[in-house]
């Protein structure tokens, strides 16, 4: 079986493990198509902050996505985290591949200080030698995605996450 770039698995885009989440943002829901379960919930949880604390969201489909089986950019093999669906881009159109900067000092500031929250789950392309600012991905192996799900379900984030997808409490908890 194919894996992306983190170990998780490949899905194809009808994979019964991939979930449209809604982020219910205060400007209207979002929906992004991402894996369900544990390491969906981090990506849209992380989302749902963003959409909170740094900027809004506004759902676009070039702007922001989730599952697409393709290459790592850039690169001759090898999949890329939005092939397993554990990868979100969020206002891609803002941030592009390959520019620095487009976030404030401000931003950054929040969005470093806010994956600290996360233990190294989720890293953020914005840190990368080439830099992908809109880029968030899940970087743990399952387990790891599961336990901080189960404990990031009961903060108010998480609650509201789950109130607009709730058929994902059964899948994070099984």
């Amino acid at each position: 079986m194919a894996t992306s770039q983190n170990g998780w698995p490949v899905l194809t885009p009808g994979d019964p493990l991939l979930y449209t989440w809604t982020i219910p943002t205060k400007r209207g829901d979002v929906r992004v198509r991402l894996r369900n379960g544990s390491a969906g919930f981090l990506l849209a949880h992380f989302a749902l902050w963003f959409a909170e604390h740094v900027e809004p969201i506004a759902g676009g489909v070039m702007d922001d996505w989730g599952h697409a089986v393709r290459p790592i950019r850039g690169k001759t093999s090898g999949y890329s985290n939005h092939a397993s669906g554990t990868a979100i881009d969020l206002n891609a159109t803002r941030h592009p591949l390959g520019k620095r900067g487009t976030f404030s000092l401000v931003q950054q500031v929040r969005i470093r200080a806010r994956l600290a929250v996360y233990g190294g789950a989720l890293t953020w392309g914005g840190a990368w030698r080439r830099p992908d600012e809109m880029h968030v991905e899940v970087a743990k192996p399952l387990i790891t995605a599961e336990r901080l799900a189960r404990r990031m379900s009961r903060w108010p984030l998480g609650k509201r996450i789950l109130a607009a997808n709730p058929s994902q409490r059964a899948v994070i908890f099984s």
